[in-house]
């Protein structure tokens, strides 16, 4: 990737289970599949998380749309088992989770009485590794990746065929949020396109975009600068726009039109905001999300109300 530090790098290892390097209980590994249903404007994820300093381990299998209208979910925690094979998870609970090919090609499957799916997420792009300093206190090691997602989702009575654009997201280390924390991101992707800005706001509370990727014409660079502008409604995001430059010099200009909102405490004081978001630029339409994290006492000092 043109503009990356050369230091960070993904490696097949990080594909698999990364051992703790201290004994703190807020250490944590996760791996994140989002995937959603454009036309019916409905947000998923599969999440799944190990602390084995603590103990813990569990995830989420979840599905929305509009207003925080669930449609689908089960969440657990429960004992830490020892550290897990990545590569070939397999969990009671009912998710498993396949490396195919390393660091390109994933299967995750999950069954439930009341739930069913079956994806492939193949990538587009290889991992993007982030400096920890782009979202402090929330990661030693992190990577995204933009790719497809095809297969079959089924809950309630409905079966749907899952083809859209997405990313994944893995990360490991020591989870401490500050007091003040707040943060967020916004990304997009489809067919031979995508990008990810990462989103820390300056004390005067302007949007500012301090790294990320620009995918485009088979060329991907690191994103060096940009704005993130948020148009709120109740205190809610509806419209977004990004505007970056990378390092190969090339602009992007994306605006966002937000088509669901999920507002949640995330537990361990974290506030967060997602939105499916339909990106109009310059090359055509992308789809993807909105990011908005907070630590509790930022959003409660800034007038909004509990979650």
């Amino acid at each position: 990737m043109i503009g990356r530090d050369p230091d960070l790098v993904a490696s097949p290892d990080d594909d698999g289970f990364h051992l703790p390097s201290n004994d703190a209980a807020s250490w944590v590994e996760t791996m994140w599949f989002p995937f959603w249903v454009p036309e019916e404007e409905i947000s998923a994820s599969v999440r799944v998380w190990f602390s084995p300093n603590a103990g813990q381990q569990g995830g989420a299998v979840a599905g929305w749309r509009g207003d925080s209208q669930a449609l689908f979910g089960a969440r657990w925690a429960e004992e830490y088992a020892g550290p897990p094979d990545l590569r070939d998870l397999r969990l009671e609970k009912g998710l498993r989770v396949e490396c195919l090919s390393p660091l390109a090609r994933y299967r995750i499957r999950y069954e439930s009485e009341q739930l069913r799916l079956d994806l492939i997420f193949e990538a587009i792009m290889p991992p993007n590794p982030v400096a920890p300093e782009e979202s402090p206190g929330m990661f030693a090691g992190h990577l995204e990746q933009p790719g497809r997602v095809s297969g079959e989702l089924h809950f309630r009575d409905r079966s749907l065929p899952i083809e859209c654009y997405s990313i994944r997201d893995r990360s490991w280390g020591p989870r401490e949020m500050p007091a003040d924390l707040r943060l967020g991101n916004a990304h997009g992707t489809a067919e031979g396109f995508g990008f990810f800005a990462y989103v820390n706001p300056t004390p005067d509370g302007s949007e500012r975009i301090t790294s990320g990727y620009l995918l485009r014409d088979g060329v991907a660079a690191k994103i060096v600068s940009g704005m993130r502008q948020t148009e709120l409604r109740d205190g809610l995001p509806i419209a977004v726009r990004v505007t970056a430059v990378d390092a190969a010099d090339r602009e992007l200009k994306a605006s966002g039109d937000c088509r669901n909102v999920m507002a949640s405490n995330a537990g361990n004081g974290v506030y967060a905001v997602l939105n499916l978001v339909r990106w109009e630029h310059d090359r055509g339409v992308a789809w993807g999300e909105n990011h908005d994290v907070w630590s509790e006492t930022a959003w409660l000092t800034a007038g909004r109300p509990r979650l």
